[in-house]
C-alpha cells in the first residue's frame, strides 16, 4: 500500500481480490462529478444506504471541516464511504458545539465487503493530525442502518462488529439516554475523547450524556 499527501487530502491504492481500490480522504467539494455509486449501496429489502445520491457528499464536503472518504474501482465507482461531520443544529450533541465530531456514515457496498476496507476508510478518516486530540468524537450506533440481511450478522454480532472496528481508535461504548439511542436496547453510542480536551469539557459531556447542557 502507498500514499502521497495531496491538497485536498491523502491518496492511497490497495489491491484486493476485486481488483485494485483507490482511497481518497478529504474530498474536496465538486470533485464527485462523474462518479457511479456501486449496485451493492442502494435499497433494499430491509436495509437502506445512508447516502443515496452523489449530491450528499458534496455537500457534507463543502461543510465545515466536512470529510468524506471514498474508496474507488476502476476510477469512478464508489465501492465504499465514510462521511464525517459536525452534529447539526437541534441535535443534542450540539449542545457542545464544535467540541463534538460525528463519524457519521461507513458503508461498504454488498459487492466488496470482507475485504478489510471498512477498517482502511476508518484509519484515513482519524488520519487528520492533531484534529480529533481536540475534539470528542462520536459514532451512533442505528440497528435500523444495519444491513442484517446481507452479512448474516444477528443484531448482538453487528453491535459488537461496530464497537471492535472503532475500538483501535480509542471508542468506547457509553451509556445515554439520548432518545435515538434509547430507542432499542441494540443500539449503541461509542465515543473518542481527544488528549486535548479538557477536564472541563469532559464534564460537559458525560452531563450532555444525559441530556444535561452545561453552558461552558
Amino acid at each position: 500500500m502507498s500514499g502521497h499527501l495531496k491538497a485536498e487530502g491523502k491518496v492511497s491504492r490497495i489491491r484486493t481480490p476485486k481488483g485494485e481500490l483507490e482511497l481518497r480522504s478529504l474530498c474536496p467539494p465538486g470533485s464527485f462529478c462523474g462518479l457511479v455509486l456501486d449496485s451493492g449501496l442502494g435499497t433494499f429489502p430491509h436495509y437502506s444506504s445512508m447516502i443515496q445520491k452523489l449530491e450528499m457528499f458534496d455537500r457534507i464536503a463543502s461543510s465545515e471541516d466536512g470529510n468524506v472518504v471514498l474508496a474507488i474501482a476502476e476510477g469512478k465507482r464508489v465501492v465504499a464511504y465514510a462521511c464525517c461531520y459536525y452534529p447539526a443544529p437541534g441535535e443534542r450533541w450540539a449542545g457542545l458545539g464544535k467540541l463534538m465530531y460525528e463519524m457519521g456514515t461507513l458503508e461498504v457496498s454488498r459487492n466488496f465487503r470482507g475485504l478489510g476496507i471498512a477498517q482502511r476508510l476508518v484509519a484515513m478518516a482519524m488520519d487528520r493530525g492533531d484534529f480529533y486530540e481536540e475534539k470528542i468524537a462520536y459514532m451512533n450506533g442505528f440497528s435500523w442502518h444495519w444491513d442484517l440481511e446481507g452479512t448474516g450478522l444477528t443484531l448482538a454480532q453487528y453491535r459488537e462488529l461496530m464497537i471492535s472496528l472503532m475500538k483501535p481508535y480509542g471508542f468506547k461504548e457509553y451509556p445515554t439516554n439520548e432518545p435515538n439511542i434509547a430507542l432499542r436496547q441494540e443500539n449503541v453510542f461509542l465515543a473518542r475523547i481527544g488528549s486535548k480536551v479538557s477536564q472541563r469539557d469532559i464534564k460537559r459531556f458525560h452531563k450532555l450524556l444525559f441530556g444535561i447542557v452545561d453552558p461552558q
